[in-house]
């Protein structure tokens, strides 16, 4: 066996959907449309919240995938995916989702989904207002120009080694939740539709 395996803080080559998390959404590997497939893994493709945008931008609906150092999986699902339009965007469909005995357990958006999904251009994945954020921008975003034309976005950049989390604002908060306040994670990937390419 591969002897970094047992090592607290070590990755495995990849997390992974749970199975069954997907299902019913636009992204169900079982449905005739869908090819699942893995398009950020931030210890591959790098951790900066640049290097998310350049994987995850224009490729639909996403499933985050987080491990954190003490080996507990968890993330969201954004059915509205990423484009770095440094604006929030409201959706029904949206979960947060942990582990939880072998089983995944879904925190289900509130109702009228507001403010689902912030979609910062200089961030990670980020749930809610605070209910998850994963690489959140250093900087605060004040409006303007901040497009992939723009000047030292990678300044303020998000790095996705960190989190922080207070489930409850946008997402119901289940019993378990991994996370609370501050947390460092070992690995994120991000798994989205293969048959959806981004545009241009």
């Amino acid at each position: 066996g591969d002897f970094f395996s047992g090592l607290p803080g070590s990755a495995p080559a990849s997390l992974g959907p749970p199975p069954g998390l997907l299902s019913g959404t636009s992204i169900d590997p079982d449905r005739s449309d869908v090819s699942l497939e893995r398009a950020y893994k931030a210890s591959v493709d790098g951790w900066s919240a640049i290097d998310f945008h350049r994987c995850v931008d224009g490729r639909g609906s996403g499933l985050v995938v987080a491990l954190t150092k003490s080996g507990k999986r968890f993330g969201g699902f954004n059915p509205l995916g990423w484009m770095s339009t440094d604006d929030y965007g409201s959706s029904n469909a949206a979960f947060l989702w942990f582990e939880k005995g072998g089983e995944a357990v879904k925190c289900p958006v509130l109702q009228g989904g507001n403010a689902a999904s912030f979609d910062y251009a200089t961030g990670g994945p980020c749930f809610g207002a605070a209910d998850l954020k994963i690489g959140p921008p250093r900087a605060a975003v004040m409006g303007g120009f901040a497009g992939p034309d723009a000047e030292d976005t990678s300044i303020g950049a998000g790095d996705l080694r960190k989190g922080t989390s207070s489930v409850g604002g946008a997402y119901e908060f289940i019993s378990g939740w991994p996370c609370r306040g501050d947390f460092g994670v070992v690995e994120v990937e991000v798994y989205c539709n293969g048959n959806v390419r981004p545009m241009g």
